[in-house]
């Protein structure tokens, strides 16, 4: 059996809470009765069906989606936040202790205090590291949740009772709810320990057998297809190697059993275990670099002014430039001649170390007290000694992150004004999860983050370009204000136009960016201006979405404001921009060229400032689209994007993501090839190819993931492409299958 005596305290919660909520509807936290239909179909209208896609946090969009919900579904939703982060190691205690808080307060009742599901034995021995998909898409695994328990308490108590007596049916009873998440494997754990793994990726179950099992052949081909079939040849595995090893606790994961299954990946077993896995997350996180703690002068005093002026610096002035000390006994020597004690010690290690040892790339943590952390930064520059300095001369400069709000732990930290702390991996570990847990304890997502600083260097290390021609479209947006990247699907074009912006911008800043997608139905009133009924029967004249940039970027006329138009060629560009066409152009932006508007108001008049940039994207395989007209052609500056198959970065990004090298190879052979016979066909060309994108997995893929995607992205494209010659259709996707 995969029980140990790490995951005691977890199952047995799960199973107090199988009880008072999987079967009699209860509570988990409480005596009202929450786990119902009506609580879960409350969740459904207001979360299911209410799809926020803004780029803020989720716990933000959450706040929103269920405001109008009754109390009781916001408290429900706290307990299914519980059963998510359950199985979770990769998340401290107390973090879980606060998003379960948080949501459940919303009702507007205080969550109990001391209860057992909320105790440190719970919420602090997690089991699994899930990876990053885990709480990524962590909406689409609620969503799973919300959903299957919508028909679950549909169900008899007595059938409930049935399927929980069945590892097996209840297996199915999940396999039958559609769409297959993380959550199906954990909640099998949590519920049945004696038959499941406590492994949420059907891939690792999947080499784990075939490395161990003397697996079907008919298991080997259908992968991780047939779920149900892959737990019971993963449980055949464990029986036999249980019988081996009557007296071990074994894990897969341990590094010598997942050096069988996973050679590559064996020497950082112990970050997906959890535990011991602090020196595999700091090489993770961090690589080489060390990890310092400073103090910004007593009491951090000094905190504004060192993010104000992106440095680090320490004091000492009186010992003036500390790079002319040959060593660090000539520093301490100096400071007992300026009368800082009989040894100082620490002051002369700080001190040296802030010159010699410190060195570019390195992090930096910012402390106030023994226990305030108020946020971290990257170390960009040499030391520099500025005489120019009132005070604090010798200075480093430092790309600065604060925390949203300082971070205070119960461990103490030391008094120096310069630690190394790169030895105290755990500490470490503790402290950058509190600040990537982000505002009100919700993780960040992409562009939700406000203006982290972003540069040519964090876009390459993205994207599947040669540095030359993402620095082209960079520069072309600049000088011309106007750009349209095209190509045919799939080739990344929203993924690049979003870095192109940051890029312009220097800074992930979401609220400088705003993207819409062009119809045939999208008129003038949407984008630019128009009338709109009121509820009173009337009417009232309304901004459309370009006009409200327009006046967001006039007010902030120092930043870069990048307007993404996805699908431009899908609308009817001249009746969308209407007069707005001339005032498009680079040389006719600002206040000078203002002209009036349809709608406006006698003597109002509109010009585009110029600190707005427009980026278009453009489908160059859409058949029943025009040919974008002159008129708006010669606006905008145009760049060519094409698959990246034959791409170095293509092909690494493939095997980072742990797929074999035998499929990354396919991959690349066969949609190269693909792609040569639809450049050939004098119907197609190069504009129908079929993009990379379709073949960058969200999460870890295999062999099946190829197949899918190849059934059910690919197929169809080609289908269309070829919708008179049904036979060459299916020659060509066998060669991709095979």
């Amino acid at each position: 059996m995969s029980r140990t005596s790490r995951a005691a305290a977890v199952l047995d919660a799960a199973a107090r809470w199988k009880q008072s909520c999987l079967i009699e509807g209860g509570s988990l936290f409480g005596e009202e009765k929450l786990w119902t239909s009506e609580h879960f179909g409350e969740l459904q209208t207001y979360f299911v069906k209410r799809t926020d896609e803004s780029k803020r946090s989720f716990l933000e969009k959450l706040r929103d989606q269920l405001a109008p919900a009754p109390p009781e579904a916001k408290r429900l939703w706290a307990e299914v936040t519980w059963v998510y982060y359950l199985i979770v190691n990769s998340v401290r205690g107390v973090t879980k202790l606060d998003r379960i808080r948080t949501v459940w307060e919303w009702s507007e009742v205080a969550l109990p205090e001391d209860h057992w599901a909320l105790g440190a034995d719970v919420l602090d021995n997690g089991i699994v590291h899930p990876g990053r998909g885990y709480s990524g898409h962590q909406w689409r695994e609620y969503r799973f949740l919300v959903t299957m328990m919508l028909d679950w308490c549909r169900q008899s108590v007595g059938e409930r009772e049935s399927l929980l007596r069945d590892p097996w049916l209840f297996a199915e009873y999940l396999d039958r709810q559609g769409d297959r998440r993380q959550i199906r494997h954990a909640l099998l754990y949590l519920l049945f320990p004696d038959e499941f793994e406590p492994i949420m990726a059907p891939q690792q179950k999947h080499q784990i057998v075939l490395a161990f099992g003397d697996a079907p052949d008919e298991l080997a081909d259908s992968g991780e297809t047939d779920l149900v079939r892959l737990d019971k040849a993963l449980l055949e595995v464990r029986r036999r190697i249980a019988e081996e090893r009557p007296d071990e606790e074994v894990s897969f994961y341990d590094k010598g059993m997942r050096s069988v299954w996973q050679p590559d990946a064996a020497q950082e077993s112990d970050v997906d275990r959890g535990g011991e896995g602090d020196d595999a997350w700091y090489a993770s996180r961090f690589g080489t670099v060390d990890v310092w703690v400073i103090a910004p002068g007593e009491g951090a005093r000094l905190w504004a002014e060192f993010l104000d002026a992106g440095v680090a610096a320490i004091g000492w002035d009186y010992l003036g430039d500390l790079a002319e000390y040959d060593s660090r006994e000539a520093v301490h020597d100096a400071l007992i001649a300026n009368g800082a004690g009989e040894n100082p010690l620490m002051q002369s290690l700080a001190a040296w170390e802030f010159v010699h040892e410190v060195a570019v790339g390195d992090i930096v943590l910012a402390k106030r007290g023994r226990s305030v952390i108020l946020g971290w930064g990257k170390v960009t520059g040499e030391y520099v000694h500025d005489p120019e300095r009132a005070e604090y001369r010798n200075t480093r400069s430092i790309r600065w992150h604060p925390c949203d709000a300082p971070i205070e732990f119960g461990s103490k930290i030391t008094t120096k004004a310069l630690t190394r702390f790169t030895p105290y991996k755990p500490w470490l570990r503790s402290v950058f999860e509190s600040m990537d847990a982000g505002p009100n304890g919700g993780e960040q997502e992409d562009g939700a983050a406000g203006q982290d600083p972003y540069d040519l260097a964090k876009a390459m290390s993205d994207l599947f370009l040669e540095e030359g021609q993402f620095s082209r479209m960079v520069d072309a947006i600049a000088l011309h204000k106007n750009l349209i990247l095209q190509g045919p699907p799939g080739v990344g074009k929203t993924f690049i136009a979003r870095r192109i912006a940051w890029c312009l911008m220097g800074c992930k800043d979401s609220r400088a960016v705003e993207m819409v997608q062009f119809h045939q139905s999208y008129a003038y009133e949407d984008f630019v201006q128009g009338w709109r009924p009121t509820e009173s029967g009337g009417f009232t004249l309304r901004s459309g979405v370009f006009l409200e940039f327009c006046k967001r970027a006039q007010a902030d006329l120092d930043r870069p404001h990048v307007f993404i138009i996805d699908e431009i060629n899908r609308g009817n560009l001249s009746r969308i921009f209407g007069e707005l066409l001339m005032l498009l152009e680079a040389d006719k932006r600002g206040r000078e060229f203002a002209i009036p508007l349809t709608y406006s108001p006698a003597g109002e008049r509109f010009g585009i400032p110029g600190n707005v940039h427009v980026l278009g994207l453009m489908n160059t395989a859409d058949r029943s689209l025009a040919i974008v007209d002159y008129a708006l052609r010669r606006r905008f500056a145009f760049e060519w994007l094409g698959p990246a198959y034959g791409t170095r970065q293509f092909r690494e990004h493939l095997l980072e993501a742990d797929l074999e090298t035998g499929l990354v190879n396919r991959i690349v052979r066969n949609l190269s090839e693909l792609n040569e016979r639809i450049r050939d066909d004098k119907d197609l060309g190069p504009g129908f190819e079929i993009g990379h994108s379709y073949f960058v997995p969200e999460e870890s893929a295999d062999e099946q993931w190829y197949l899918d995607t190849v059934e059910t992205q690919v197929a169809p494209l080609l289908r269309e492409y070829w919708f008179d010659k049904p036979e060459q259709v299916h020659e060509l996707v066998e060669k991709l299958r095979s």
